[in-house]
């Protein structure tokens, strides 16, 4: 492209997360410890969907966010996303950038961090 207006169009691709780049073992375990913080508040979870008007679970999941930012919000800002809503945006946006896990796969990383708490 050059000097004109086609080489200002070239921009290098944002790393997902904008901060942080997961490798799958990393990604898997940042999930793991999110399903282990949520799971521990998972009563109050449940009572703020039950509140809920709306049977939609985009509109239920956008309802509680403000909850599980909260409630996640010390472990995105440890792992070097920025504070509130957009950095635990971008910190599930940057797991998922990885291999998802299966249901058995979560499953199993739940039964390995109950028995390492016990």
């Amino acid at each position: 492209f050059g000097r004109g207006v086609g080489a200002s169009l070239r921009v290098a691709p944002m790393q997902p997360g904008g901060l942080k780049q997961y490798t799958v073992p990393e990604a898997k375990c940042a999930l793991a410890k999110v399903i282990k913080e949520l799971a521990a508040k998972q009563d109050e979870l449940n009572a703020l969907a039950a509140q809920s008007d709306t049977t939609e679970a985009d509109e239920r999941a956008q309802e509680l966010m403000p909850e599980i930012t909260k409630i996640l919000g010390g472990f995105f800002k440890e792992e070097g996303f920025p504070e509130g809503p957009m950095g635990a945006m971008m910190g599930f946006m940057a797991m998922m950038q990885t291999d998802v896990p299966t249901r058995d796969q979560l499953q199993g990383m739940c039964t390995r961090l109950e028995a390492g708490a016990a």
